[in-house]
């Protein structure tokens, strides 16, 4: 940025607001329209299972605690308190629906936080419908209106903590802009102890709201005036009621070995040895995929609209020497490009997830809605920005939809007889792997039953993977507790390593729990993992079956599948 010129002491000059009543109306209009289909697709017909991660979510929400070996205790609080509202209203057990309405809920609030926070960052009403029309385009946050997974919460908290931050800070009528405002120049401090109350709960379910403090540092580095309103100590004291709230889960996480943090930093290519030679090699790929996983949760069009509406925004801050008008554009992007950034420095080591760095779409949104409805009612000689805005809405839109309802194509595709393996749903299905976790169960469900006398307690079920332990626990019939073994094979510690395991001592006789039982294990397991710890633990093992699943005639994957006889306790040392 250049140098901004000294601040004069004459009154804040704020453009007019404009309104449009309408606006506002459709808007909020096309929230509840979205709000309210929402619930009849999930409630009615819809086709996605629950995911790997929110069925380990519901496991968490079923054993509360202040931590887990991953993540924050927010999302398991969250689905709990679903489960017990669901409870309420007649569901006797937690379902798919009960379980994903809270994301439906967040995505309401959502974009009415986003249209607030446009109408009021840009005075300007049309802008808040702008900003919910372009949002409709975008598949990721159509993804985070159905699947509940902790990026609604923390997608919501960031929303909400980002328009109290403005509120505190924004120009008002009779403010000076000058270098050391009067006091009541200074920010709004409700607003500043709201920010950090709602960014002490995001962090609680996902630690990306860590980047909001640095961010805001940054936006008053930048601008003047927002340093000056933000020279107060309640800004501090916001700060530190945001890291008081997580003080349990830093106690949780000391009593358990810091697990959480070195979980996050494993998943971000810290943990273990770092090899120069092999990072070189993948460092191309990873920055491939990091911004080609970008271009394509935004579905194209939008992204390109959005790098366009960043650089746009960078050549107003250097351009603008009015530090008050110049405020807005730098908030923006410093609630922006920090975290793509950051995410972009990782990509250089590691491969970065398409969700990591989704806070920083709100934000993003807010300022390519802006610019859009500025050049949407520019002169005629910039129509062809209006047919792009339009052309990528209605990309995103379609792609959505498609995503939704792909799984008509399934039957389709199986009577015609076509092979399956050369149409794998993998390449033209983005939800395949939601089509298929019912199935799982129901095959490993058969297979107990195939195993079982008919008295007595039915065969337990052992999984490799924490995952499909996971979703197991929640579509067999019953529900029963699923035992995962991925760390004692050579797998990373997970959630299961925190619980009783299928070795577990029964401290009235001082012996084996589950000793002679017969047990369902599934997975893929290394060849030498599973002849020294697999087989010694049974008297005896079933050869391997191949489990096929298909999903209306189209093959999705296979289970691999051993019957295993009389439980003897897996080897030590």
């Amino acid at each position: 940025m250049t140098r901004e010129q000294p601040i004069e002491s004459a009154p804040t000059q704020r453009p007019a607001w404009i309104r449009r009543p309408w606006c506002v109306a459709t808007a909020v209009g096309l929230l509840v329209l979205s709000f309210i289909s929402n619930l009849v697709f999930l409630y009615n017909h819809c086709p996605l299972d629950l995911s790997e991660d929110e069925s380990q979510y519901w496991q968490w929400s079923q054993r509360l605690a202040w931590g887990y070996y991953s993540k924050g205790p927010g999302i398991a609080a969250i689905i709990h308190a679903a489960v017990v509202v669901g409870h309420w209203f007649g569901q006797a057990q937690a379902t798919m629906p009960v379980i994903r309405t809270p994301a439906v809920i967040f995505s309401l609030v959502s974009g009415l936080t986003s249209m607030l926070f446009v109408r009021r960052i840009f005075r300007d009403d049309r802008a808040g419908l702008m900003v919910i029309i372009l949002s409709a385009g975008m598949p990721v946050f159509a993804v985070g209106s159905l699947i509940m997974t902790i990026d609604s919460p923390m997608y919501c908290a960031w929303a909400l903590a980002t328009l109290c931050l403005w509120l505190a800070v924004e120009p008002r009528p009779g403010d000076d802009n000058r270098a050391a405002p009067t006091r009541q120049g200074k920010a709004r401090w409700w607003w500043l102890y709201a920010a950090g109350v709602f960014t002490g709960l995001g962090i609680l379910c996902k630690p990306v709201l860590l980047f909001l403090p640095p961010s805001l540092a940054i936006a008053a580095g930048c601008n003047r005036w927002l340093r000056s309103r933000l020279a107060t100590w309640n800004s501090l004291g916001a700060l530190l009621v945001a890291l008081l709230m997580q003080v349990p889960t830093i106690l949780w996480n000391a009593a358990h070995h810091w697990v959480t943090f070195r979980t996050i930093g494993g998943e971000g290519g810290l943990g273990g040895k770092i090899h120069l030679g092999s990072r070189i090699e993948q460092l191309p790929g990873h920055v491939l995929l990091y911004i080609g996983s970008q271009a394509g949760i935004c579905a194209g069009i939008l992204f390109v609209l959005l790098v366009l509406a960043i650089v746009d925004g960078i050549l107003r801050c250097r351009r603008n020497t009015d530090p008050v008008q110049a405020a807005p554009w730098c908030f923006l992007l410093a609630m922006t490009l920090p975290i793509f950034a950051f995410y972009f420095l990782v990509s250089l080591w590691n491969k970065v997830q398409p969700n990591w760095p989704a806070a920083g779409y709100f934000s993003g949104m807010a300022l390519l809605a802006g610019i859009a409805t500025e050049r949407w009612n520019a002169p005629a000689h910039n129509r062809w920005y209006r047919r792009w805005v339009v052309a990528a809405v209605a990309v995103g839109f379609i792609l959505t939809v498609f995503a939704e309802n792909v799984q008509r194509l399934y039957p389709v595709l199986g009577r015609l007889e076509i092979n399956s393996k050369r149409i794998s749903p993998k390449k033209w299905d983005p939800a395949f792997r939601l089509h298929d976790l019912k199935l799982r169960g129901r095959a490993i469900q058969k297979v107990r039953l195939s195993m079982w006398s008919g008295r007595g307690p039915l065969p337990l079920v052992i999984a490799r993977r924490w995952d499909t332990a996971s979703s197991l626990a929640f579509y067999l019939p019953g529900r029963p507790f699923v035992f995962c073994i991925q760390s004692l094979v050579g797998g990373p510690v997970n959630q299961f390593d925190f619980w009783p395991g299928i070795d577990q001592i029964n401290p009235k006789t001082g012996k084996l729990r589950y000793a002679g039982r017969d047990a369902v294990l599934t997975g893929n397991f290394p060849p030498a993992a599973f002849e020294k710890i697999i087989v010694p633990a049974f008297a005896r093992i079933s050869p391997l079956e191949i489990v096929p699943l298909y999903y209306d005639g189209i093959y999705i994957e296979h289970l691999n599948v051993w019957k295993c006889y009389g439980f003897k306790g897996f080897p030590r040392g």
